[in-house]
């Protein structure tokens, strides 16, 4: 379910960042360019200008089994891009790591260096943590394997696997583990700050599938964390986000899904748009965990609103059909297309591209109950939104049993905007904060993996596990080496 930031130390980079090499002719190789290296101008933690000298990196191109990334680099501009238009940032250097021990190489040599870092996956982070300018970009788009073991029922994958390559594999075996509904998302970053999908409400959240994690942590060691592995740590991973090291493979665990689950959409006139908004806010706590709803509220060419019930039921679909057919005779849409389809189609059929040619910008925050209040607000707003069913699976984990504190709430809102002109930003986000100040009393939170805010309210965050995971970072990360997240500051 499923958007973004300015870099904290943007304004202190510019010179720095003006002066990184130039890019070089593409028909040179990269040990070519390498070789030719001069120092280069790079970015402290602290956001002040450093210089990494020529022979370091040299030193920590030899002893890399992957491949380190200039700005001279033939490939750096196609390298240096994410998902998100919005983000145009120039990293010193790339490391695209062939496994764990090339991670840990690259947070060694950040850390020797007290060098911004940034972790990429899939490159889909919406506020733009896949990225930096100045700093190193530890890549781990290159480690996408993923091995399944049908019998005990888990898969294994590499910390840069896409969602795709995930729900393909396990789908082989008819199993499949919680994950979003864009397959070329990274799962790292996804499961790290939660994970929701289709399959939460009946089977929890990705972070809640999680067995088993190989972890680099700030001080470059390899750890395994689980329940009883490092337990600690395995807490905080589960909805801490990238706080506290670079996860290099997941171990997850699989369930019954599919191959084809019930999907489409309801539609209804606008004049029908408040019946059907307070339906769905009682019937939340009682629809069967199969099923999930992401209602989307849009304007039509009359800036009139009315709402669309995007439907999955993942059980039988004879079971489907009967509370589909419920579901109609309470809410009588005007159109509807449900359909059976192949899950992993279902998980594809809203990708964009890879790389994105639009910028994009999103708020996100749990809501515990759809108030008549609430629905007052969403009918004065004018430009749309989406409101998705959460609960079921999701809240049989206590508050305080994973580092993801939201449990409870029903629904998730958000609200964005995607355009493609660069002089547009400003203009946009004003925007969609001005709307979004009108509706953020209404809610408990924000998700982290699709919503940028400010440090206190990132604090405020993590609500009763935020004493636990400032205890942790100072433990595990006490320079904050990891911080382009949805930071946990270290405790003092």
């Amino acid at each position: 379910m499923g958007m973004k930031r300015r870099d904290f130390c943007e304004t202190t980079l510019l010179g720095a960042i003006a002066a990184l090499p130039a890019f070089k002719a593409r028909s040179a190789s990269s040990a070519e360019v390498l070789s030719k290296i001069g120092d280069i101008p790079a970015v402290k933690l602290s956001g002040e200008p450093t210089t990494i000298p020529a022979a370091a990196v040299k030193d920590f191109a030899a002893n890399f089994r992957g491949r380190l990334l200039t700005a001279n680099d033939p490939d750096y501009d196609q390298a240096r891009r994410i998902w998100n238009k919005m983000f145009d940032r120039r990293p010193a250097l790339i490391a695209r790591c062939s496994g764990a021990a090339d991670i840990q190489r690259a947070v060694a040599f950040s850390r020797e260096r007290d060098l911004l870092v940034a972790v990429r996956g899939g490159g889909h982070s919406y506020p733009g943590y896949s990225t930096c300018n100045g700093g190193l970009v530890i890549d781990l788009s290159s480690m996408r394997s993923v091995r399944v073991e049908p019998m005990d029922k888990t898969a294994q994958a590499a910390g840069g696997a896409l969602i795709g390559d995930l729900d393909w594999e396990t789908q082989q075996y008819g199993l499949a583990t919680p994950m979003g509904t864009v397959s070329n998302t990274g799962i790292g970053g996804l499961t790290l700050g939660g994970g929701y999908g289709t399959l939460s409400r009946l089977y929890g959240l990705a972070c809640d599938n999680l067995i088993s994690a190989d972890l680099i942590t700030a001080e470059a060691k390899l750890l395994r964390v689980s329940a009883t592995e490092n337990p600690d740590l395995f807490w905080a991973i589960r909805g801490g986000g990238g706080n506290f090291g670079v996860v290099s493979s997941f171990e997850y665990r699989l369930h019954p899904v599919g191959p084809q689950v019930l999907v489409g959409d309801l539609t209804y006139a606008p004049a029908q748009t408040r019946d059907v908004l307070q339906y769905c806010g009682e019937f939340v706590a009682r629809a069967p965990r199969e099923l999930t709803v992401y209602i989307s509220v849009r304007p039509d060419k009359a800036g009139a609103l009315f709402p669309v019930l995007e439907v999955c039921f993942v059980g039988q679909p004879g079971s489907g059909e009967k509370v589909l057919q419920s579901l109609r005779a309470a809410t009588k849409p005007r159109e509807e297309n449900i359909r059976a389809l192949d899950y992993v189609k279902l998980q594809s059929q809203d990708d964009g591209p890879t790389l994105s040619d639009s910028a994009e910008y999103e708020k996100v925050g749990h809501v515990s109950e759809l108030t008549p209040a609430l629905i007052d607000a969403i009918m004065e707003e004018r430009r749309g939104l989406g409101l998705g069913f959460v609960g079921g699976a999701i809240a049989d984990v206590a508050p305080t049993e994973t580092a993801l504190a939201h449990r409870q709430e029903l629904f998730m809102l958000g609200m964005g905007a995607e355009w493609k002109d660069p002089a547009e930003n400003e203009g946009k986000l004003a925007a969609v904060r001005a709307a979004w100040d009108k509706l953020s009393r209404f809610t408990t939170g924000f998700y982290a993996n699709l919503t940028s805010t400010d440090q206190k309210s990132g604090d405020d965050n993590f609500g009763p596990n935020r004493t636990r995971l400032m205890a942790l970072k100072k433990q595990y990360d006490p320079g904050n080496l990891f911080r382009l997240n949805a930071n946990i500051h270290p405790a003092e």
